[in-house]
């Protein structure tokens, strides 16, 4: 499919069948009671407790639910998929596991780096030179400065640049192969899947890294849009904030999903 297809398709899909998208909408709502019933004031701490097992319980089931979604845009299902709490909250454990591991690699890498270009210990030097300076009787940000090191102050320069462009790129890799993750675990049902790192490349490939750029970049636009309309409506009293934040966000979490689901079909 190409992209304009990918986008009709995804935008359509979320009221593919009524029933279970108000279904969906209703875990959201579900899923959100832990931040809306303490902004009404009230502030019981059992209640709290239970909410918050509530909302975690219910996000996995969602998460879960997203990953089905994905399952059904590669085989090319033309509705939602069927409600399967268990199964579903399994799966969203397992993709949540991905990914945090998609996370902790690129920032361990970076953790790496930053501390091999001198990055902390630099930032350290600087702190120390800065308080002594400040117990020194330096009163306004120049004079403190002044009392860093120029060697100190450029090898915290120069660690601070490679460590953030190093981050930048494997944020960018790291998300990519990511989503890419995600297809396979959805496709397969397995979690391990999701870390062939070798197979991923090669989805990778098939699909296009420009393609998936692209396409990722036009949701995220897409999503951005909608957002805003969401935030028109919640301008409306009272019934506002309840059909922008119920209804608009699952449209937008669905529609995302399938898109990505789709993008991937031909892998």
């Amino acid at each position: 499919m190409n992209l304009r297809e990918i986008i009709t398709d995804a935008i359509k899909y979320p009221i593919s069948d009524t029933r279970k998208f108000l279904i969906f909408c209703a875990l959201i709502i579900i899923m959100s009671l832990s931040t809306i019933i303490p902004s009404y004031g009230v502030n019981n701490a059992t209640l709290n407790i239970i909410l918050s097992l509530v909302t975690l319980i219910v996000s996995f089931v969602v998460l879960g639910y997203s990953v089905e979604v994905i399952k059904g845009g590669t085989e090319g299902a033309d509705t939602l998929p069927d409600f399967d709490y268990v199964k579903q909250f399994v799966m969203g454990i397992k993709a949540m596991i991905l990914e945090i591991i998609y996370f902790i690699i690129p920032a361990v890498i970076t953790i790496i780096v930053a501390s091999a270009t001198g990055l902390f210990t630099s930032f350290t030097k600087i702190v120390y030179a800065s308080i002594n300076a400040i117990d020194n009787g330096a009163t306004d940000f120049t004079a403190i400065m002044a009392a860093v090191p120029k060697s100190t102050m450029n090898t915290f320069t120069n660690a601070l640049t490679v460590t953030l462009i190093i981050a930048i790129i494997l944020f960018i890799i790291f998300s990519l192969m990511s989503f890419t993750a995600r297809v396979r675990f959805a496709k397969s049902g397995s979690a391990t899947e999701g870390l062939r790192f070798r197979e991923i490349i090669k989805d990778m490939s098939k699909v296009g890294f420009v393609n998936i750029i692209v396409t990722l970049i036009v949701i995220y636009i897409i999503a951005f849009v909608l957002s805003m309309v969401i935030g028109l409506i919640g301008l409306i009293p009272y019934i506002g904030v309840f059909i922008g934040i119920f209804v608009g966000i699952p449209f937008i979490m669905l529609f995302a999903y399938r898109a990505i689901g789709l993008l991937f079909a031909d892998t």
